[in-house]
């Protein structure tokens, strides 16, 4: 026969019905007595009528498999202050009255420009008056906090991670969880591990688009990315070079078998104006319109080469003021997602 220890651990792992998490995590388990042969427990729920006879039979399953045949049941009301702890905490970005719209921003290969891209349509989004995240998972090449011109780092309150703000844009990156300069040497099952926390455990202020800046390829990041996420539009970026557009457009076909909707196409990096006003197309030409062809949806913006401005900290920004030729090219696409959203 089991004492009071040994039931009160086996008890630990049942799970509230309403809650869905388990009476450790409720703190549910008020009081277990064991008398001679019979065996009464006192547990709180968040609602002791909701499925009570599954719940029970379910405890009386698993007591009988240790030799508890006597079992009585007390079940009386979590406090509500710790039914409200519960449910805000399993509130997240992911949850189902969650009104965020997901862009992942997705290239075939390194170099072509995707962060920066990311970082601009976050900031030019933010000036088109929406709420925006931005997520850089991006696990082994991560640069967004670099392009957003912050050291800062996140925050813990409540067991939950406050993102950093710049450019009015919540920023999460996995540079703020490393050593400086030290690489990421993880296998795919931790990188989903930290994705996971990114999406779940992330306080995330209601942003109404969280742009996720993705790893180049199809590798498990990605994956782990499709697999999580119920619904997300993606913006495939290439350079005008035909290996690029190759390798590109693997990136949107994979999207497209995992039931994402692909919003566009940005060719980047598509040519450098001289003084003079002469395009020259130092990567060639076309590498976009190849991959909004083969993924039949629009190129929707084309960017040039140019350079930003210096920022407070002496280094160049990744980020075009609002003014500049190009941060008008990305309010403008901006424009065209709260078209399509």
């Amino acid at each position: 026969m089991l004492n009071e220890q040994q039931i009160t651990k086996l008890l630990q792992r049942v799970v509230d019905p309403v809650l869905e998490s388990t009476l450790q995590e409720t703190e549910g388990i008020m009081e277990v007595s064991v008398i001679n042969t019979s065996v009464t427990l006192q547990i709180a729920l968040a609602d002791p009528e909701h499925n009570t006879e599954k719940f029970t039979t379910n405890i009386t399953e698993l007591l009988g498999e240790f030799g508890c045949e006597d079992i009585h049941f007390e079940l009386g009301y979590l406090p509500v202050s710790k039914i409200e702890q519960m449910l805000a905490a399993k509130k997240n970005i992911l949850s189902p009255e969650s009104k965020t719209q997901f862009i992942a921003i997705a290239s075939g290969k390194g170099g072509v420009g995707k962060s920066t891209v990311a970082a601009n349509l976050a900031v030019a989004l933010k000036r088109t008056g929406k709420k925006i995240g931005l997520l850089d998972a991006d696990i082994y090449g991560f640069s967004l906090p670099i392009l957003m011109g912050t050291k800062d780092t996140p925050k813990t309150v409540n067991e939950k991670i406050v993102p950093v703000t710049t450019y009015g844009v919540q920023l999460i990156s996995m540079d703020s969880f490393v050593e400086d300069g030290e690489p990421v040497i993880w296998r795919g099952p931790m990188l989903g591990k930290m994705i996971k926390m990114f999406l779940e455990d992330v306080n995330w202020d209601a942003p109404d688009y969280l742009i996720i800046d993705l790893p180049p390829g199809t590798g498990d990041i990605a994956l782990d990315i499709h697999t999580l996420l119920p619904t997300c539009n993606e913006l495939i970026v290439t350079t005008p070079h035909q290996a690029a557009a190759t390798v590109a457009a693997r990136a949107g076909i994979m999207a497209m078998k995992n039931e994402h909707h692909i919003l566009g196409v940005i060719e980047n990096l598509s040519y450098y104006q001289t003084e003079s006003g002469e395009k020259a197309h130092l990567f060639g030409e076309g590498g976009g319109e190849k991959v909004a062809t083969e993924l039949e949806t629009e190129l929707l913006g084309v960017f040039p080469i140019e350079q930003p401005e210096h920022n407070r900290n002496g280094y160049l920004s990744g980020v075009y003021e609002a003014e500049s030729a190009q941060g008008e090219r990305f309010l403008e696409l901006a424009k065209k997602i709260n078209d399509y959203l």
